[in-house]
């Protein structure tokens, strides 16, 4: 386990079958996230990101590698880190509060102690008035919030977040993305996001982790200090330099000399 990281990917390699043939999605992922970092994965449609969280979340196994959770061993395991795919996954049947404690019924947790925790948490979330409301009686943006809520308690100690605001509008989601980076921070979360969205990327991200793909491997990570957001020049300086390393596995030296004044 390398010092400092509180959740480490080793080695990881994926395939899928796929028309009788054995097909290499991911290979030789190293990957690691210190405590209260949040870290972007970009990459290409295809090139494995999604893969890569359920690899960490326990959903799927790799076929080589391991992951580690605090030095433990965590691969093939599911229940050590919060997964919130895309689609909100809400139950239609059940309420706000009742969808958020599905995780505390799961584990057997204390129901009554955690319903006081949710109604304290509700105001941050902005879903105080909502707490009767069925998920067809919410809009896009409140599902979504509810599914956050509901993957936090989960009680794991990191969230991994598959593209969350990716079939909201955009003014919504550009709402959303301010407010998430202000719940990240009151809650001193360690969130792993799976972007399309670059700009999405550079706002929130302490870490950007940029992907290829045949197969997907990590290519390099750009450092960046959320609490000290860029100039709009730094940024579409920035933005230049990931298109093109997602397009051509390369930059220019101007780029290079950009990155490197980013660290």
């Amino acid at each position: 386990m390398t010092p400092d990281c509180i959740l480490e990917a080793k080695n990881i390699r994926k395939t899928f079958l796929f028309k009788g043939s054995l097909v290499l999605v991911l290979d030789k992922l190293q990957f690691c996230i210190q405590e209260g970092q949040f870290v972007s994965i970009v990459g290409p449609s295809g090139c494995g990101k999604s893969t890569f969280l359920e690899l960490l979340a326990g959903i799927t196994n790799p076929d080589n590698g391991n992951i580690y959770l605090e030095g433990n061993e965590i691969t093939g395991k599911t229940g050590f880190l919060g997964y919130m795919p895309q689609d909100d996954l809400l139950f239609p049947w059940l309420n706000t509060m009742q969808n958020i404690l599905l995780p505390v019924k799961v584990k057997g947790r204390n129901e009554k102690e955690a319903k006081q925790k949710i109604m304290e948490l509700l105001p941050l979330f902005g879903l105080q008035n909502y707490t009767d409301h069925l998920p067809y009686q919410l809009s896009g943006g409140l599902k979504q919030r509810v599914a956050l809520l509901r993957t936090y308690m989960c009680s794991a100690e990191i969230l991994l977040l598959d593209e969350p605001l990716a079939k909201l509008d955009a003014l919504t989601r550009s709402q959303l993305q301010i407010w998430l980076k202000d719940i990240v921070h009151l809650l001193n979360l360690t969130v792993i996001l799976v972007t399309h969205d670059i700009d999405e990327a550079i706002l929130l991200s302490d870490r950007i982790d940029l992907m290829s793909i045949n197969p997907g491997t990590f290519i390099e990570s750009i450092e960046l200090n959320r609490n000290a957001p860029l100039s709009a020049e730094e940024q579409l300086k920035l933005k230049a330099k990931i298109r093109s390393k997602l397009v051509t596995g390369k930059e220019s030296e101007e780029e290079e000399n950009f990155s490197h004044g980013l660290h």
